[in-house]
């Protein structure tokens, strides 16, 4: 036990000490797989559709971009007046129903500004930013109920940061309504609510008014799955930078790293032929990378290398290092603790089936489970079949009870739990059976304490195994599994009592210890 112990002591300070490994070199980058499928009803005549095509910036770096073409559309690419890339499909005869689409990688990083509260709004700005003072169709600046707002706000004067900082906690404030078309500025101040296009034109209309320029930003927040609406925010032109505010979601100085920029200015995302039905849909997947450093500094020595030069998903190099992290979880709260659980290592296969749900859908879905395949093992006893049959036919159960759920979850707008179909099907049908058994065996008091005991140590696994911290430490250095296997080691040796026991017989060894 002495090696398992000094083996990663001495691999981790050799780490961190000759090959001078940092904290960033471990941490996962998050790329994103973005598809926009389209289709439309050219009814076999001449059709054409645009859209805007991400650009690479100091945000975003966009690879791998594929706007397709078939034998029905021809593509084209170009750059606007505003330095928006326009992608542009059209073709002759077109039939209804024709599909087209384009898709690229993206990685982003956020950006958070620290403005100066010293700057003042300056006389003028460079001939490129002045058309982002003036005013537009949708963008109301000179109008006299936005300039009566912006001196009812106190945004008419002070700092660059005092304006700004009032302009956004105006428009922040108003309340919101679903999109429904666009939204201008005046429209947004007269109602007092509106969409991220709605909030978005007033903020720009405000800064323009008070002479900070300003410009709407229209893009994705990138989620896994699919969806039809876009975003959009804004950009304050402020020191020499454009900084970014988004009053619809409460960033003031500040951009996420899921935040797509598709253009810049007031466009609308899409523009196809009149008279044709247009739809759209974007699917959006997105998957951990090792950071480039990682991967060209230690080749040898980091394991976020080994999967990416083996081509493996960096899901499953996560469940790999984190697996038995989750089965020390168990051991420590069944041996030390004592609290009953179905099986040693099922707590924590079902909590990394739970990251992919969150911890309490992922809750719900393995009770929704374990109730249902209880019923159907209750109704096919009679029957008398052998065990190999039962399990088979529990496992259909198992997979029909995950589909129906996620059909059900989805029809509610549960969206967390239709995820339920990322559980291990396998893992689930054990578990089930696992509780069935507990309940023909030993009742139903019994079954509902190992059910509780389970739901408890699958809690403590959940937040331990999705732990970032524990993550980039077992990645960085997964010699620290030797610990866990010294850990192991001491625990099988462990002839203490066991803290619930303790708890539980603490009146006969207080009494015990006042007779002696």
């Amino acid at each position: 036990m002495f090696f398992l112990i000094l083996i990663p002591a001495l691999s981790i300070g050799w780490k961190i000490l000759v090959l001078d490994y940092q904290l960033e070199d471990v941490l996962p980058d998050t790329e994103y797989h973005v598809s926009v499928d389209m289709s439309l009803d050219g009814n076999l005549g001449r059709v054409r559709a645009r859209t805007f095509l991400p650009m690479n910036d100091g945000h975003q770096s966009i690879q791998n971009l594929n706007p397709a073409s078939n034998a029905t559309f021809r593509f084209s690419e170009d750059i606007d007046d505003e330095g928006n890339r326009v992608g542009t499909w059209f073709g002759a005869t077109v039939p209804d129903g024709t599909p087209f689409h384009y898709e690229f990688s993206a990685r982003i990083v956020g950006q958070r500004y620290e403005l100066n509260p010293n700057i003042v709004v300056p006389q003028t700005y460079p001939p490129s930013v002045e058309p982002s003072l003036q005013p537009e169709e949708d963008i109301q600046v000179d109008d006299p109920e936005i300039l009566a707002q912006l001196a009812a706000i106190g945004a008419e004067q002070g700092s660059v940061l005092e304006r700004l900082t009032r302009i956004y906690d105006y428009t922040a404030g108003l309340g919101s309504r679903a999109f429904s078309g666009t939204t201008d500025a005046l429209t947004a101040l007269r109602l007092g609510e509106a969409s991220c296009n709605g909030k978005s034109r007033l903020f720009v209309a405000l800064s323009r008014a008070t002479g900070i320029p300003a410009r709407l930003v229209g893009g994705l927040i990138l989620e896994s799955g699919q969806k039809r609406t876009s975003h959009q925010w804004v950009e304050a032109y402020v020191g020499g930078h454009w900084v970014p505010f988004d009053p619809t979601n409460n960033h003031f100085s500040y951009v996420p790293a899921n935040y797509l920029v598709l253009y810049r200015g007031d466009h609308v995302l899409f523009r196809y032929t009149a008279d044709v039905n247009f739809n759209y849909m974007f699917d959006i997947s997105e998957r951990q990378i090792p950071p480039a450093r990682t991967l060209e500094t230690f080749r040898a020595f980091n394991v976020w290398g080994l999967f990416d030069r083996l081509g493996l998903p960096f899901g499953l190099l996560r469940t790999v290092l984190m697996l038995p992290i989750g089965a020390l979880i168990v051991v420590v709260f069944r041996n030390v603790i004592g609290v009953p659980t179905f099986g040693t290592f099922l707590p924590a296969l079902i909590a990394e089936g739970a990251g992919a749900t969150g911890l309490f859908w992922g809750i719900i879905s393995i009770v929704i489970v374990m109730f249902t395949v209880a019923f159907a093992r209750l109704a096919i006893q009679r029957l008398a079949l052998l065990h190999s049959p039962t399990l088979a036919i529990l496992l259909a159960v198992v997979v029909l009870t995950m589909l129906g759920t996620s059909l059900v979850a989805e029809q509610l707008g549960f969206d967390a739990l239709t995820r339920i179909s990322y559980f291990p099907i396998a893992v689930m049908a054990i578990a089930s059976e696992r509780f069935y058994l507990a309940l023909v065996e030993q009742g139903p008091k019994k079954a509902m304490s190992q059910l509780n005991g389970t739901m408890i140590v699958v809690l403590a696994c959940y937040l331990v195994m999705n732990s970032m911290a524990m993550q980039v430490l077992v990645s960085g250095f997964p010699e620290v599994l030797l610990w866990v296997i010294a850990a192991n080691i001491y625990l099988g040796r462990w002839v203490g009592v066991r803290v619930l026991e303790m708890l539980r017989f603490r009146p006969l060894l207080v009494s015990k210890e006042a007779r002696a």
